[in-house]
């Protein structure tokens, strides 16, 4: 079990390498974490564009989340998109379109009301947006954990270091990473 009571800095010096988050078809991934990049806010402002532009017809309500939205934290080298829909489903008739700018809708993976749509550089991903209702459930849960790692340094420390603790346990295993990043986040907002 990890002691959260450190004083450990939320990025953590000695980190994997930086950039390196590959993942082939079959879902694994090598998991690695990144110390923060200031440009990574510059990274999400540039796509939060393309994003807008793709789906003017929908008029789209697009937020940076996850790790890399979080200045200081150490983060998978991946940009975190939260794209606000009247409805999920609507990306589907805009795959094509978002295909010419690169990025990929993944078939639906449960009925849970969110939609995923990835880019990948080169076999690396380098986005990572998950569609929701604009100002549904989802939306707020996810803008509501960004914002309390933004203000809780102690939480964002405890993030990190169960992160760490994960991509140690399940190297290569992106889904069960993930798996154990969602079980901590349902902890701290709820489902």
């Amino acid at each position: 079990m990890l002691d959260f009571s450190t004083a450990a800095p939320l990025c953590p010096p000695a980190l994997t390498r930086p950039g390196h988050d590959t993942e082939p078809a079959g879902g694994s991934a090598q998991l690695a974490l990144s110390p923060y990049q200031a440009g990574w806010p510059a990274r999400f402002r540039v796509e939060a564009e393309v994003l807008r532009v793709a789906l003017s017809a929908l008029s789209p309500t697009v937020e940076h989340v996850g790790s890399t939205a979080v200045p200081s934290l150490a983060a998978r080298p991946v940009i975190d998109i939260l794209v606000g829909l009247p409805a999920p489903l609507l990306i589907d008739a805009f795959a094509a379109r978002l295909s010419n700018f690169g990025y990929i809708v993944l078939p639906p993976s449960q009925d849970d009301g969110v939609r995923v749509v990835v880019r990948r550089l080169r076999g690396v991903r380098t986005h990572h947006v998950q569609v929701v209702a604009t100002y549904g459930h989802d939306w707020h849960r996810i803008l509501l954990f960004r914002d309390l790692l933004r203000h809780d340094e102690a939480l964002a420390r405890q993030y990190t270091l169960v992160k760490l603790d994960l991509m140690r346990q399940h190297q290569g295993n992106a889904v069960a990473y993930a798996s154990g990043k969602a079980s901590f986040i349902r902890a701290i907002v709820g489902a």
